[in-house]
């Protein structure tokens, strides 16, 4: 007999858990009893001192952390945007280079530019005589 009443049980109470309807039901019964709750009224005035401290300290942090994620996004577009007009100046300029290179190549081709080698030139550097100064 016991064990035919737990069956029953457990089968009365799985057809329960599966209702959809007295599920929700009791979800919002019990969502309705947490937004009434006021954990304040339950609190000794040394907790809710430092509850209100811990909420001072964590909008302060959260404040400070949103200051140094401006700062960084500041930051990082700055360097984005000079990294990007580098960029710009190096193609133009590689661009450049690259059409006297072909330019060059061309008259090679062509024959119409003999190329120079030229020596080095050799400088010498003079040193000046010390003089002493007075004093």
């Amino acid at each position: 007999m016991s064990t035919q009443a737990s069956w029953q049980r457990i089968r009365n109470e799985f057809q329960r858990l599966t209702d959809v309807d007295q599920l929700k039901n009791e979800v919002h019964r019990i969502g309705n009893e947490l937004r009434g709750f006021d954990f304040h009224t339950v609190l000794s005035p040394s907790a809710q001192a430092r509850v209100k401290s811990f909420e001072r300290r964590y909008a302060e942090l959260m404040r400070t952390m949103q200051q140094a994620q401006r700062q960084v996004d500041r930051e990082f577009n700055k360097i984005l945007r000079q990294i990007k007009t580098q960029r710009g100046t190096v193609s133009k300029v590689m661009t450049q280079q690259k059409n006297k290179l072909d330019l060059l190549r061309k008259k090679i081709s062509k024959g119409t530019t003999t190329m120079k080698k030229a020596a080095p030139k050799r400088t010498t550097k003079k040193t000046a005589g010390t003089k002493r100064r007075r004093k």
